[in-house]
């Protein structure tokens, strides 16, 4: 009588910057399913996120349909086949914390490349440790760019995305933007010589037309309290960049929550582009 085979699902992800040949979610596939034919497993189910981030689980639906299978026993399985362990999570918190539910069920965990299988001996250490040093290899890319953006900012060079409303980016450099620029000398303006707040300023602007121009970054043709407060504020005006004005912090007795918080000793230097108002101007909007 013949046996019946060991019934498994596939999981591949891929982040965008992850697009490289070995790690696309074809070649993913391609991998895992050659392995399963070779050892004969029945493949009942294929997961996949595309352009998801590894660092934690949230977010990611496939996977927490595959978990929720899992928990329902629905298919049977007893493993799940991802490429390399770092495709089923960078996290070393979560990944355990995933295994852990899976093997509760029944499930273990096969990482077809690293040549990890969590029902054997070893594996649930193996995991235990690359987890960790991906997670550390994952901080350390954060500070080295971290650094990198540092070194621009001593350098006046911009590093922060998208040009700030006023400027366009061009080969790298802030350049001022006539068109939008005009709408900021005249925040600027009539916050330091009237006695309007920003959301008498929203007003202001509506009723005189003075609207923003569509951009890809942010659609709303309004300037609302909450953007003016933070035009103000923003020393790139003025001809200064600034860096860590804003930082993210893990919000206490969470794992995955962030909020970002706002920093009284950040770093400020002259920038490389001209200002749309004067220092003398821009200070005086900040009293």
């Amino acid at each position: 009588m013949k046996s019946e085979k060991i019934k498994v699902y596939i999981y591949t992800r891929v982040s965008t910057a992850m697009q490289i040949d070995g790690y696309s979610l074809d070649a993913q596939k391609s991998r895992m399913k050659a392995f399963a034919e070779f050892n004969d497993y029945e493949i009942v189910g294929e997961y996949e996120d595309a352009g998801k981030s590894g660092k934690s689980i949230e977010g990611r639906l496939e996977f927490n349909r595959m978990m929720e299978d899992i928990k329902s026993g629905k298919d049977g399985v007893s493993f799940v086949l991802v490429f390399k362990l770092s495709r089923f999570g960078r996290n070393a918190a979560d990944v355990l914390s995933s295994l852990q539910i899976m093997q509760d069920f029944g499930v273990n965990l096969i990482c077809v490349e690293d040549g990890i299988d969590s029902s054997k001996d070893a594996g649930k250490l193996m995991i235990s440790v690359l987890s960790a040093v991906a997670e550390i290899e994952r901080e350390n890319i954060r500070v080295q760019t971290m650094e990198g953006r540092i070194q621009k900012a001593r350098e006046g060079k911009w590093n922060g995305g998208f040009a700030p409303y006023g400027y366009s980016l061009e080969k790298g450099q802030l350049i001022i933007n006539e068109e939008e620029a005009e709408a900021i000398r005249v925040i600027f303006d009539q916050y330091v010589h009237t006695d309007m707040g920003a959301n008498g300023l929203a007003k202001y602007l509506e009723n005189h037309g003075i609207h923003k121009i569509p951009r890809q970054n942010g659609k709303n043709p309004l300037f609302d309290a909450e953007l003016i407060r933070r035009i103000l504020k923003n020393p790139v005006y003025c001809g200064k960049i600034a860096y860590g004005r804003r930082r993210t912090e893990k919000v206490h007795g969470t794992r995955n929550e962030y909020k970002l918080v706002e920093q009284d000793d950040y770093l400020l230097v002259d920038g490389l582009q001209e200002g749309i108002v004067s220092e003398e101007l821009w200070h005086e909007a900040q009293v």
